[in-house]
């Protein structure tokens, strides 16, 4: 019975006698890290794993505690609990792998604030799959001007249009699949209007019977119809401005034509669902 005694009391004592500034080395995979015995023991519960390790575990020749797993993400960790918080770079895309590090070391806090990450990064891709796609054609002139701009109709919700383009587009967005018309569009810049070629034939019937219905100009060889607008069409930079701020323009692809150097392709993706673009009930006129 006293035996048993002493050998807890020395146990005690050994614990004790751990110096919250002694230097720990931990070797996870390969991957070297020093830190304070304290860095861990403030962090981490002390029936974990990382907690039971320093305690009770032998070290091994180099004076190390060796952990076999993937080292180079427990650099994250060790920051997280030095930092309070969690610091990642900039276009880091292995939460995935990091949430599986923290799992194992039983680390709950730091596994919440990833779950978290991962729950907004998740709505990112879906908000960046479901964004208006487009490609837009410019003159590489000192005005920049626009050539063609190619997406869907709704699209053209961005542009002030007069009461008839409002009307037509009002009337094209209650049919059954409104997103999924596509429209090229020309802009002349001698007039205020942006003509319009669906790509196919069934968009080209449905669209130029109804702008046909409500007078709007219609070409009889192409079926071009005609949008009026309220004001001339915007240079190049000045609708790349519009799309980068309120829509959250991103370029995709950009590249400068191999039969015409002087004609710059841009494929943009605008991930930002505004009114103007994502209503099918209403049309806004006043975005420029």
């Amino acid at each position: 019975m006293a035996t048993s005694k002493c050998l807890s009391m020395l146990t005690i004592k050994a614990d004790l006698c751990h110096n919250d500034d002694e230097l720990i080395k931990l070797n996870i995979g390969g991957y070297c890290y020093t830190t304070k015995r304290s860095t861990i023991n403030d962090n981490v519960d002390e029936q974990s794993y990382l907690a039971l390790l320093i305690r009770k575990q032998t070290k091994t020749l180099y004076g190390e505690y060796f952990i076999d797993r993937d080292g180079k993400y427990f650099r994250y960790i060790l920051n997280y609990f030095r930092e309070k918080t969690l610091l990642l770079p900039e276009n880091f895309t292995e939460l995935k792998q990091l949430l599986s590090e923290v799992q194992f070391y039983g680390i709950d806090r730091l596994k919440n604030d990833i779950e978290n990450r991962l729950n907004r990064t998740n709505e990112q891709n879906l908000c960046l799959q479901s964004g208006l796609h487009l490609t837009l054609i410019s003159k590489l002139n000192p005005k920049k001007t626009i050539v063609k701009l190619i997406g869907p109709l709704k699209l053209l919700s961005i542009f002030p249009i007069q009461f008839i383009g409002e009307d037509f587009l009002r009337i094209i967005s209650s049919f059954s699949h409104p997103k999924n018309i596509l429209c090229q569009l020309t802009f002349p810049f001698d007039e205020k209007l942006i003509s319009c070629q669906p790509f196919d034939q069934l968009q080209r019937f449905v669209l130029t019977k109804q702008a046909r219905k409500m007078g709007l100009i219609v070409s009889y060889c192409d079926d071009y119809f005609y949008i009026p607008t309220e004001r001339e069409i915007v240079s190049r930079d000045e609708l790349a401005q519009l799309f980068f701020k309120k829509y959250n323009g991103k370029i995709v692809k950009t590249n400068v034509t191999h039969d015409d150097p002087c004609v710059l392709v841009e494929n943009w993706l605008l991930s930002k669902q505004s009114d103007e673009i994502d209503s099918n009930s209403s049309i806004q006129a006043n975005v420029l």
